[in-house]
């Protein structure tokens, strides 16, 4: 297993916090838009697919369901107040995420940049604002607190290489901002931090 200090913890939550604020500005605006329209440049039935199939791997249905998985696998293995500091940092997350959705006013993605979706969400909430990405913040939760756990360089290899494609495909997807999901991933890597952060037994 492998641990995070309290100071790296505290720099991930405070890039999360600043890159907040400049994307609550309407900074990041002109570039965002810039990026979107790129991506969809090589639009293709395929890259639709393919994106469709990776937001279900994000989605809050699956990522709910693994989330369990992992936390029942460290109960197992003798590690509960670590399984029990994963559950709840990823529901304090979870409503961070709703309440900036709510009040931080990132302008909303025009409706003539999104693809097609054929893999919606059985419960889908909409919000006024699209920061951060709840499907990157999710998954790095996940995907960090199996690779720290794990202590594998291969699971982390894997990790970065499965929220790299699934970023690009929210961009491409026209869902998200790319500002939405560098604080999604932000976000995500600061809560895995103070999960780990301690040493001693778990």
């Amino acid at each position: 297993m492998k641990y995070t200090s309290y100071k790296s913890a505290l720099v991930w939550t405070a890039a999360f916090v600043l890159f907040s604020a400049v994307a609550g500005t309407g900074v990041t605006y002109s570039l965002d838009l810039a990026l979107v329209e790129a991506s969809q440049r090589a639009a293709s039935v395929t890259l639709d697919a393919f994106g469709n199939f990776l937001s279900v791997a994000g989605g809050w249905e699956l990522t709910g369901v693994l989330l369990l998985v992992l936390t029942g696998a460290m109960l197992w293995r003798g590690h509960r107040r670590l399984a029990v500091r994963i559950f709840l940092i990823f529901l304090a997350t979870a409503l961070l995420e709703f309440v900036l959705k709510l009040y931080l006013p990132v302008t909303p993605i025009p409706e003539s940049l999104g693809r097609s979706n054929e893999f919606a969400p059985t419960l889908e909430i909409k919000y006024p604002y699209p920061y951060p990405s709840g499907h990157m913040l999710r998954s790095t939760i996940l995907l960090g607190a199996l690779y720290l756990w794990s202590g594998s360089r291969t699971i982390g290899i894997l990790a970065v290489g499965l929220l790299a494609l699934m970023g690009t495909t929210r961009i491409y997807l026209g869902v998200h901002w790319p500002s939405d999901i560098v604080g999604g991933v932000l976000l995500g890597i600061a809560a895995v931090c103070w999960a780990f952060k301690r040493k001693g037994k778990t």
